[in-house]
């Protein structure tokens, strides 16, 4: 099976976890003490995903050794790709879809209520937790894994994502405001996306010019947009160097995003949660976002996801073959 297949075998996966969640969930066959219960289920397998990942990432000699070799091109890609989508998708909320800073049209929106416990006030304990769970799993990947293998840690990965965005969609079955969310977002959500595609590639352009590499092969790396994986894949054949530095600069990607959310919900706007992680903010950076900001933020979340994955395979080669 190809990473294509594999891929979108995965995609239909998520779609339907989420789906199915949203049917029972608008079913209401619980009581709160259940959901809140849910809700440390969905915490805890979040934590477990996210050390999972550190760990893989830190017992991963060819990351890990590659660190000081390739990691200023790849932290340099990384900062400038995620400044990038962040400023675009500002400019799309204020001067376009013109949204206030918690995603609701301005002219209906009402100021939240001060205080925390409103729906309005993200989940400032989660930053902490994230921070804890990235440096932990390195950590231990690191200094007890490794040169050792950690297949173990994909099977968690997966697990604890089935898990995260069955319960994400019964949260937003249970919240009863899924349909009236994509009626509001509509066409509009398509942007979201494209704002992160230009934002990223314009940014990575300007980047280039403090790295020793080529223009196009900075602007290839950052079009995996997080997909790391795929990215430095479709450009082994090109430069194995250039692999190296697509697969560092997309973990880098994901791994920053998980913890600057938090940050950029509270100081700047819950639909720039959704341009930091790329393509991963339909799958593993999901739930950080939804549990950051607000449930109304998951339909831009998840299609700007999806739609970045499709782009991947096409923007790629695009951009090392110009």
């Amino acid at each position: 099976m190809t990473v294509m297949q594999s891929t979108l075998i995965n995609m239909l996966i998520y779609i339907a976890l989420v789906a199915l969640g949203i049917l029972l969930g608008g079913r209401h066959l619980w009581g709160e003490r259940v959901f809140r219960l849910l809700g440390k289920v969905q915490l805890a397998s979040l934590l477990a995903l996210i050390t999972a990942l550190g760990i893989r990432l830190g017992a991963d000699e060819e990351v890990m050794g590659s660190l000081g070799r390739i990691g200023l091109a790849s932290l340099t890609i990384t900062l400038f790709s995620m400044a990038g989508s962040l400023i675009a998708v500002t400019l799309l909320r204020r001067y376009i879809l013109h949204l206030d800073r918690f995603g609701r049209q301005e002219e209906t929106a009402e100021e939240p209520a001060s205080g925390s416990g409103t729906e309005e006030t993200p989940n400032s304990g989660l930053t902490k937790w994230i921070v804890i769970a990235v440096a932990a799993g390195m950590g231990i990947g690191y200094f007890v894994f490794s040169g050792r293998s950690t297949a173990w840690c994909g099977t968690i990965i997966d697990v604890g994502l089935y898990i995260l965005l069955f319960l994400v969609g019964i949260d937003m079955g249970q919240q009863g405001h899924v349909l009236e969310n994509i009626r509001s977002a509509g066409f509009k959500v398509l942007l979201v996306p494209g704002a992160v595609v230009i934002g990223t590639l314009l940014f990575s352009f300007a980047g280039s010019f403090l790295l020793p590499l080529r223009i196009k092969e900075t602007v290839a790396a950052a079009a995996g947009f997080g997909w790391y994986s795929l990215a430095p894949t479709l450009l082994a054949p090109y430069s194995l160097t250039l692999s190296a530095i697509a697969f560092l600069s997309n973990v880098l990607r994901e791994i920053f995003s998980i913890v600057a959310i938090p940050f950029v919900a509270r100081s700047i706007g819950y639909l720039e949660c959704v341009s930091l992680p790329g393509a991963a903010a339909m799958d593993t950076v999901l739930p950080v976002i939804v549990g950051a900001t607000h449930e109304r933020i998951t339909v831009y979340a998840f299609l700007s996801g999806l739609i970045l994955s499709l782009l991947v395979p096409v923007l790629v080669p695009l951009m090392i073959a110009v």
